[in-house]
């Protein structure tokens, strides 16, 4: 996501003097998600995310606002496209089949990461406003836009509220994978077919 002229918390500053090289930027991302995925977000410093990229921690300073600016960019840049949108079927095929993706997400190493991301903005505000404006947002943007695209078309009636749904389809895998609980595509069919007859008109008996 690109940053605006008001720069969003967490987001990587523009840099001032010399241009940043961008292979230089991947690599320095590509070393911090490596040490996310190995120590987590409290045990990464900018003296070890140096050291990993093979830069000075000057180098860090001049592109990025803080440690927690990096991580977040790090996680962004590494998970953005990882859920991407069925483009084919039904809104409401869409929104099935990212509920099901949402399992598979939890379940991956990246997964682990992004719980370990949760974990850790309880007790970083810095953080927490990142991943607040620049990963809940977004990620719940597109969810609720599949739902209203299944209002529009019927298969959703127009009094229900898109957040609200969202909230039902993701809330229970996320807190199922933070207790460490089994979670799999089976799993997140019950919550959507559950989340589904719930929202759905009831048909009328004849």
């Amino acid at each position: 996501m690109k940053a605006t002229a008001s720069r969003p918390s967490g987001l990587s500053k523009r840099p001032t003097g010399r241009p940043r090289s961008e292979k230089t930027r991947k690599a320095i991302l590509k070393a911090t998600f490596r040490l996310l995925k190995r120590n987590g977000f409290d045990n990464v410093s900018a003296q070890q995310i140096a050291g990993e990229a093979g830069v000075s921690t000057a180098t860090l300073y001049r592109w990025w606002d803080n440690k927690q600016a990096i991580l977040l960019d790090a996680y962004l840049e590494t998970t953005r496209d990882i859920l991407p949108h069925e483009k084919r079927g039904s809104p409401l095929a869409r929104l099935r089949t990212y509920t099901l993706r949402i399992a598979e997400f939890l379940q991956s190493a990246n997964g682990t990461v992004f719980l370990r991301l949760l974990s850790a903005i309880q007790e970083d505000p810095a953080l927490r406003r990142g991943f607040y404006e620049n990963v809940f947002l977004p990620r719940r943007a597109e969810g609720c836009a599949i739902v209203q695209d299944a209002i529009d078309a019927g298969e959703l009636p127009g009094g229900i509220q898109p957040d609200f749904i969202i909230n039902q389809l993701i809330g229970p895998q996320v807190l199922r994978a933070l207790m460490r609980q089994e979670l799999n595509a089976k799993y997140a069919r019950r919550i959507f077919d559950s989340v589904m007859a719930g929202a759905s008109p009831k048909k009328r008996r004849s």
